[in-house]
This record gives C-alpha cells, structure tokens and sequence, in this order.
C-alpha cells in the first residue's frame, strides 16, 4: 500500500506558467513595480548615506561618518538584490529540477 503512494507521488509535474491565468499580468505589473521601487529606495538610500557621511566627515562626527558609510553600502546591497531576485529564483527552480 506504500510502495504503490510512493510511486504515486513520484509520478507528479509541475511546469510554472501562467498561461490562462486569470490576474497573471497584474501580479507580473505589481513585481516590475516593486522592484522598481526597490531600486528608488536603494538610489535613495546610496544617496543619504553619501551626504550624511560628506557631511559627519567634514565636521569631525565619526559615529555620523560610519552610519552614511553603513546606509550608502546597504543601498548598494539593496540594489544588487533587487537585480539578482529573478535571476537566483530562476536558478534555484532549475537547480532543484525544475
């Protein structure tokens, strides 16, 4: 009775499509918003940190000038996810035999 669940189950596909999806592009234009928001947020960070840390450097604030290295470079971490998101999504599916 388990033998034959098991080969039930190892019988089973999935391919991802979104064909005759209802909603499919909406969902699509909701991702390209939110990274496109994730990529403002991300600029909007670069650029904070930049002027906080000009700003503490040159009025002797150490602890200022750390926390707009810290922001700039979370921007840059920001923006790198953002753009690698699909890409490691995609290649986690194909890697675990999508």
């Amino acid at each position: 009775m388990v033998w034959r669940l098991v080969l039930v189950l190892a019988n089973v596909d999935a391919t991802p499509t979104t064909d005759g999806m209802p909603g499919a592009e909406l969902i699509q234009k909701l991702l390209d918003w939110l990274a496109q928001l994730a990529l403002w947020g991300s600029l909007a960070s670069i650029l904070a940190g930049a002027a906080i840390y000009g700003i503490a450097s040159n009025t002797g604030h150490i602890s200022g000038g750390f926390r707009g290295k810290q922001l700039a470079a979370a921007g840059v971490v920001g923006a790198c996810l953002a753009g690698l998101a699909p890409t490691a999504i995609n290649l986690l599916f194909r890697a675990a035999g999508g």
